[in-house]
């Protein structure tokens, strides 16, 4: 069962965090104009206000998943290719710049579906993103759409499963490293009747499937 206080908990923290932030970037805009700082002082305030905008992007990622969580974000749904959604969300992916990633659809017959396409084409942008940042050097992902009597699934792995892939380490909703992405995700899915987990092939982290 949910738990109906922490949606209020992710809002109240949203909330109050944001006015520190503000105050921290509104002084930094201020110094960035000052003309009279030196290299190495403009390096750090370089630094700093990189760091402050991502805290104020977390930020934003805390508030959409309390949003999520208590129901007040409501999905645009219609009928949508999922093979579509798919390559869409393959094209759209940005990948780190250190990432040499292959990426390819396999949808032998496709499905379609009632769900709000712009969410979860990100939904699949952040698995793809999360499981190229576990891997080590190149490598080439599968997104493998199937079909059961009453639900669509969507396999995301690594295409050289079991022949020498190197999956760094295991990713799930507990680590740090992808901000709120993967809960929020989560959150997407079960928002749609679906369910999203971790895969696991012979004891080895291999990627996650989304079940709709």
């Amino acid at each position: 069962m949910a738990d109906p206080v922490l949606p209020t908990l992710l809002s109240l923290a949203s909330h109050e965090l944001r006015g520190p932030t503000g105050v921290v970037r509104g002084y930094l805009r201020l110094l960035e104009q000052d003309g009279t700082l030196g290299e190495r002082p403009r390096r750090v305030m370089t630094e700093m206000t990189r760091a402050t905008d991502r805290l104020a992007a977390l930020l934003d990622e805390l508030s959409e998943l309390a949003h999520l969580k208590d129901g007040r974000i409501k999905l645009t749904l219609r009928s949508m290719s999922l093979r579509s959604v798919l390559n869409q969300a393959v094209q759209a992916v940005e990948l780190p710049e250190n990432v040499d990633m292959d990426l390819d659809v396999v949808a032998p017959a496709d499905v379609r579906m009632r769900v709000d396409e712009a969410r979860l084409r990100a939904v699949f942008t952040t698995l793809i993103v999360t499981l190229a940042r576990a891997q080590s050097g190149a490598g080439s992902v599968d997104l493998r759409l199937s079909k059961g009597r009453s639900y669509a699934q969507v396999v995301v792995q690594p295409r050289s499963l079991g022949h020498g892939t190197v999956v760094e380490q295991a990713v799930d909703f507990a680590r740090g490293g992808t901000g709120l992405q993967l809960p929020i995700a989560d959150a997407v899915v079960q928002a749609h009747g679906g369910r999203l987990r971790e895969r696991w092939v012979a004891g080895r982290w291999a990627g996650f499937v989304v079940k709709l």
